[in-house]
């Protein structure tokens, strides 16, 4: 019975995670709110309505994923193609940029260490142009920019996952070095690619 409750409780999770993107995408339709504004209210609020922690944790995560996924699947391969090179610039360069840029500042301004510095550099990095486009709501961006944008939303989510994992390898592992960061980066975008 052990086994049967547990599948239960994952099939719940994953519904309440989809149902909590869904409700957000919707909602965000009628009202002029964010997206993400309502996702960060719903992690707010799941605590005190399901007292496990890792439920909250696992009902959140499924719900990142369905909204990831979302964003990355509505721009479509061949508008990709036309503006593939801007997208891979601003998505690539520019969550790394802004992670050094974040690091450095944590370093100096705040007094981190380095490894410190870097992890939340790795973590605040991704920028999301998602968030403007939930607040412009229906209106639509034309030409190469709003592909651009719709793009650059997608690939940087990736982009600062793997930095962040790198990352984390570095400030775990006794052997961490720039090459292991950059080694479990292209790991992680060569199977996120494959897939």
């Amino acid at each position: 019975m052990d086994e049967l409750a547990e599948f239960g409780t994952i099939v719940l999770v994953i519904s309440a995670g989809g149902l909590v993107a869904l409700f957000g995408r919707k909602l965000t339709e009628r009202l002029p709110i964010p997206a993400p504004a309502i996702f960060l209210l719903a992690a707010a609020i799941a605590p005190a309505l399901i007292p496990d922690i890792r439920t909250v944790e696992r009902v959140g995560v499924i719900a990142l994923i369905v909204i990831l996924f979302d964003g990355g699947m509505s721009i479509g391969w061949r508008r990709f193609r036309r503006a593939w090179v801007p997208i891979a610039s601003l998505g690539i360069v520019g969550t790394f940029a802004t992670a050094g840029l974040m690091a450095v500042c944590a370093h100096y301004l705040f007094g981190f260490d380095w490894t410190t510095a870097g992890i939340l550099g790795a973590a605040l990095a991704p920028t999301d142009p998602a968030v403007m486009f939930s607040i412009l709501g229906d209106k639509q961006i034309a030409g190469r920019t709003g592909i651009i944008l719709e793009g650059e939303s997608g690939v940087n989510d990736p982009v600062g996952i793997a930095l962040m994992i790198g990352m984390l390898e570095f400030a775990t592992s006794d052997e961490g070095s720039f090459w292991s960061i950059a080694g479990e980066f292209f790991v992680e975008m060569s199977v996120g690619l494959i897939v």
